[in-house]
């Protein structure tokens, strides 16, 4: 009966179970697409609409696609062999007007120069929406050879 008990409050903190907001603005946040924004602004606690924040998750989904071909580019190049699969997760900051900048690999299980590069090269050319104040963001793709 333990067992059940502990596995269940596992899996629900797993699952993004919601704590009380605070009362005052706390700084840096973690959102549930694991971006990362700061809700503090000159002291006021403003923060990025929800809407704003899918639109970001969405464009940045929308890559994966492009994205999935930088690996047959690392493969090609001889830089990871056929079977390879991973994830390589990018931290940015994204500007009021929408510009993306900063863009560094913070995490990643494949080690391949150009695997970054590309990556990068194509999220550089997304156009952000413009939000209230300038947010750090984290994003993670995963990848899998053929």
């Amino acid at each position: 009966m333990g067992k059940g008990i502990l596995m269940m409050a596992v899996l629900a903190a797993a699952c993004g179970g919601k704590s009380p907001p605070p009362t005052q603005p706390t700084g840096p946040t973690i959102g549930a697409g694991g971006e990362m924004h700061d809700d503090r602004v000159g002291g006021e606690g403003t923060m990025i609409s929800p809407d704003k924040m899918d639109e970001i998750k969405r464009l940045l989904d929308r890559k994966q696609n492009i994205v999935s071909h930088c690996l047959a580019i690392a493969v090609d190049n001889k830089e990871l062999p056929k079977n390879s699969r991973g994830k390589l997760t990018l931290t940015f900051k994204i500007s009021a007007a929408g510009h993306g900048d900063g863009f560094k690999v913070t995490e990643k299980s494949l080690e391949s120069k150009s695997l970054e590069e590309c990556v990068i090269g194509h999220v550089q050319e997304i156009q952000f929406p413009q939000i209230t104040h300038a947010i750090e963001y984290s994003y993670a793709y995963a990848f899998e050879a053929m």
